[in-house]
């Protein structure tokens, strides 16, 4: 027995020493159970590749020095094709930059998150309701918001001044009162400077993602995502409705190129509405929020302010269009757990107001907004990022296509503004079928 207690001394002693030469930092302390965060992970998006890097180096790899991202950036021409080849290789990156018009054609593409990991209900508590693009009814989301980019109303100080006008317009009912204002025509009526570049489609710049708001202000969902997983198009609204909102925004739109109406501003013989922006021809440009660099950049003597989309009138539902994007994982990853963990550090609130203040548009995280900004341009894409809407874009190239020609067919007379929308929503029902 007395052996036994004595060896036991001695383990135990021993223990001790080296327990306390570990806690001086003499020996290295054990290895905790939990697995230590280290790989390589890649991602490819169409954002600067710069600033995706620097944002990595100096957050993510600074706090988590084993785990690093390799980012690749692609031209966003070729961005889905570029992804889809990929996977068919085998060659396909771990993680993605989902732009909200993408959604439909790579929800069987990439890992979503279960509810165990992610869900919906933290998704809508954190992020703004744009987001909410990536959730699939009754499912899994699809991605958590990284970035949003409301689109707003650019308007040149110089002519609303010239013309005795204090402000821009909030309620689209004013600004059918002040288009002809705006609008200079020469004694032939021909367009020397326009109001509002609405009307046209070739010309206009953002033409289709101009109508998807007008629609979302009025209610219109475009294309909702049914729990069977199939998507119905809504342009027609209720059968006993005559008038559908969707109507309603394609005759609005399409009035301004109509050289019979008062409010005559556009025609496809002018040129394309940002350049005409720039060039101080046209007095307000429906861009987005990203664009301001750009604009300041290629006139930096224009003198211009931002301000929220005008509104319908006596309506609660507040909305302009936005642009979301998610980061996603592929399911081909053979990371999957890191990487979702850097998916979901990246879009906490600390990380993302980072991110989003290196690209320069309002972050998604509900957290961050709340903050505020002393910034008079960031203020108002902070107000528009809030009530900004999307839509389930099925196939954005030939959903362009069919709008502009339903512009088309309207301004030319070709059809009515019923038919054409009629054959709006027959066009989306064959690419859902």
């Amino acid at each position: 027995m007395k052996n036994v207690q004595l060896i036991i001394s001695i383990i135990f002693g021993i223990l001790t020493v080296l327990g306390l030469l570990a806690f001086a930092g003499i020996l290295p302390r054990p290895e905790s159970k939990t697995t230590r965060l280290a790989g390589r992970l890649t991602m490819w998006g169409t954002e600067d590749r710069t600033v995706m890097e620097k944002f990595f180096q100096q957050w993510l790899t600074k706090n988590y020095p084993d785990v690093h991202v390799s980012y690749t950036q692609k031209n966003p021409a070729t961005y889905a094709n570029g992804i889809i080849e990929a996977l068919a290789a085998g060659e396909g990156p771990d993680m993605i930059i989902l732009p909200n018009e993408l959604v439909v054609r790579f929800a069987d593409k990439v890992e979503p998150f279960t509810p165990e990991i992610y869900s919906e209900r933290q998704l809508r508590d954190t992020f703004l309701q744009i987001g909410e693009i990536f959730v699939e009814p009754g499912k899994d989301i699809l991605a958590l918001p990284f970035s949003t980019d409301p689109m707003v109303m650019y308007w040149n100080r110089n002519i609303f001044s010239s013309n005795k006008l204090v402000e821009p317009p909030k309620y689209w009912d004013e600004f059918l009162a002040i288009a002809p204002t705006l609008t200079k025509k020469s004694e032939a009526k021909d367009i020397l400077r326009s109001g509002i570049a609405f009307g046209e489609f070739s010309n206009v710049t953002h033409a289709k993602d101009i109508l998807a708001m007008l629609m979302l202000q009025t209610g219109n969902s475009l294309v909702l995502r049914q729990s069977t997983g199939k998507y119905l198009p809504v342009f027609q609204g209720k059968a006993d409705k005559k008038n559908p909102p969707a109507n309603e925004a394609f005759r609005f739109y399409t009035d301004f190129a109509d050289p019979l109406n008062s409010v005559y501003s556009w025609n496809r013989s002018l040129a394309e509405s940002k350049d005409a922006f720039l060039a101080g021809d046209l007095a307000v440009y429906f861009g987005f929020a990203s664009e301001l660099a750009e604009l300041r950049e290629k006139n930096p003597n224009l003198n211009f302010d931002v301000a929220v989309v005008p509104q319908v009138r006596d309506t609660t539902n507040k909305t302009t269009f936005g642009r979301v994007t998610g980061l996603a994982v592929l399911k081909t990853s053979l990371k999957k757990p890191l990487a979702f963990f850097v998916t979901q550090t990246v879009s906490s609130p600390e990380y993302n107001q980072q991110i989003s203040a290196t690209l320069k548009t309002p972050s998604p995280v509900r957290a961050v907004l709340a903050k505020g900004t002393p910034d008079p341009f960031m203020k108002v894409f902070y107000d528009s990022a809030i009530i900004s809407k999307t839509w389930l874009d099925i196939r954005p190239e030939k959903t362009n296509e069919i709008f502009k020609k339903a512009v088309d067919t309207i301004i030319s007379g070709k059809e009515t503004v019923s038919g054409a929308v009629g054959w709006v929503q027959q066009d989306f029902t064959v690419l859902t079928e």
